[in-house]
């Protein structure tokens, strides 16, 4: 409601400002024309030309106070769609994190497959495996880069 007021009160001003001002008419030497609020240095030709604008009246006004409340509307509800689809989005990147971390933990167990055997008698882990948990945490850092 501050902003309407505010509004009114300097698109107010401005028409009664514009009411009865001047304004130089300027022609250059390549035939341009140009109105400005000043005079042009250098123009070929110059006059003073006399802008009279009428006041607003009230409906004027009050239709410019409809078309604020409109616009102020409009903007609510577009700010009010656009968190609820963020809140969308983070809740999305939230579980899109929560899928890849658990698929991370699926993915360090061991399974049937995953060991070499050593001369010695034991065991270690083939390269597969390391690659497969490498990926797997890769997706993990994906995802929580994309929920920040």
């Amino acid at each position: 409601m501050r902003y309407q007021k505010l509004l009114l009160v300097i698109l107010a001003s401005a028409a009664f400002q514009a009411a009865a001002q001047t304004a130089y008419r300027s022609v250059d030497e390549q035939g341009n024309v140009t109105f400005s609020d000043t005079p042009v240095s250098g123009a070929a030709q110059e006059e003073k030309v006399r802008i009279d604008a009428p006041a607003p009246t009230a409906k004027d006004l009050q239709e410019t106070r409809q078309r604020e409340a409109e616009l102020q509307k409009a903007a609510g509800q577009a700010g009010a769609s656009r968190a609820a689809s963020q809140a969308d989005r983070e809740k999305t990147a939230s579980q899109n994190v929560r899928e890849a971390e658990k698929r991370l933990e699926n993915t360090r167990q061991v399974r049937e497959g995953d060991r070499l055997g050593t001369a010695g008698g034991g065991s270690r882990l083939k390269p597969e495996y390391h690659e497969r948990v490498r990926e797997a945490e890769e997706a993990v850092d994906r995802a929580r880069k994309q929920a920040k």
